[in-house]
């Protein structure tokens, strides 16, 4: 089993039992280190000391179950305010949120689009901008997160 596979096995149910969603997981070599990152999210939103709680609980778990035999760094985090969307959890999630999707090509001449998701098909995102609908074809996103800009 590879471990990614094993800490999210480990990762997910544990933070669940708090309360709390595992958003992503990656673990790569930085600099000459090994760094795994979780970043974790709740209703509501996820606050520093619960990260720093949830790093330490985390890094306990992870080295009694001694699933990297190697140094590393833990490192917690919230997804932010401008989430990065990948999943099909995070869509869904994001349905009825404002949101920024950038595509590989033109969709209906455009390669940016600003507005609420407002829906998800087997193929297609659904976005509205300005009462006006535009269905997206999944393969054609390139990138996807939700735009919180503060209203001043």
């Amino acid at each position: 089993m590879q471990i990614l596979d094993r800490v999210k096995e480990l990762i997910e149910p544990f933070a669940a039992e708090r309360g709390i969603l595992v958003v992503d997981i990656t673990y790569a070599r930085e600099g000459g280190r090994r760094m795994l990152r979780v970043t974790a999210d709740k209703e509501g939103g996820i606050t520093m000391d619960e990260c720093a709680r949830l790093n330490n609980e985390l890094g306990e778990l992870l080295d009694r179950e001694n699933v990297i035999d190697e140094e590393y760094t833990l490192e917690i985090s919230s997804p932010g305010l401008d989430r990065k969307l990948k999943s099909e959890r995070d869509f869904a999630w994001a349905v009825g949120k404002k949101v920024r999707i950038t595509t590989y090509a033109p969709v209906e001449g455009r390669n940016s689009f600003l507005g609420t998701l407002c829906g998800l098909g087997d193929e297609t995102l659904v976005i509205e901008e300005e009462g006006v609908s535009t269905e997206i074809p999944r393969d054609m996103v390139a990138g996807a997160k939700l735009d919180y800009k503060k209203e001043i």
